[in-house]
């Protein structure tokens, strides 16, 4: 699908990044000013398998039902069935009124849009670098919390462990609020706060589980 992989490829260009990278300031926008508002269903848990073994070979595995019991739906073997056709945009039905994505609708074949991240990380070239892979729960919450854990041990060389262990935070952009978890630095919420940013503290964003 060239809509696709044209967006894939403009995920991965370094002079795309650069762009964005000189937008960005200390000013706070309204979200409506950068984004679309488009829903997508969030399911709150997933599990995750995430393997390192010899030759090379990494294997990363997250499964969720999308909802609590899923679907509500069990087969007659005792499995329950997930209930991942939420993911899809549905024409003028979502939950918080916002607007349907043209780009996730159903078609034949297509997967939705998932937040769903097995994440698996090896050099480019060669033997020699860093193994990685991880898996997170937490819905729309796993993508913020896998890339972070990503930068301290890729750009500030912390090890894994510790890595997992430290505060993470979350934009929530369709409401402008910042949500930080219980081990994330008080010094770091009050300059957030001193730059306009409205800060919700929560127990726990996201799990996220790793192997290196």
């Amino acid at each position: 699908d060239a809509s696709i992989s044209d967006i894939m490829e403009d995920m991965m260009s370094k002079s795309k990044a650069n762009f964005l990278h000189q937008q960005i300031d200390s000013q706070v926008f309204p979200s409506d000013l950068h984004i679309p508002h488009f829903s997508i269903e969030s399911g709150p848990s997933a599990s995750q398998v995430l393997v390192m073994g010899p030759d090379d070979y990494i294997v990363a595995v997250v499964s969720s039902l999308n909802r609590p019991f899923g679907s509500g739906i069990m087969t007659s073997s005792g499995i329950l069935l997930n209930s991942q056709m939420l993911d899809f945009s549905w024409m003028n039905e979502t939950e918080d009124h916002s607007s349907s994505s043209l780009r996730n609708f159903i078609q034949p074949g297509k997967r939705p849009l998932s937040f769903l991240l097995p994440t698996i990380v090896r050099p480019s070239e060669g033997m020699c670098g860093t193994y990685l892979c991880l898996g997170a729960s937490g819905g729309d919450k796993a993508l913020s919390s896998i890339m972070q854990v990503l930068i301290n041990v890729l750009e500030y060389n912390k090890n894994l462990s510790e890595s997992l262990s430290l505060g993470r935070l979350h934009p929530q952009l369709q409401s402008n609020i910042l949500e930080v978890d219980s081990e994330f630095p008080e010094e770091d919420i009050s300059f957030f706060t001193t730059r306009g940013e409205h800060v919700k503290k929560v127990e726990v964003l996201s799990i996220v589980h790793g192997a290196r």
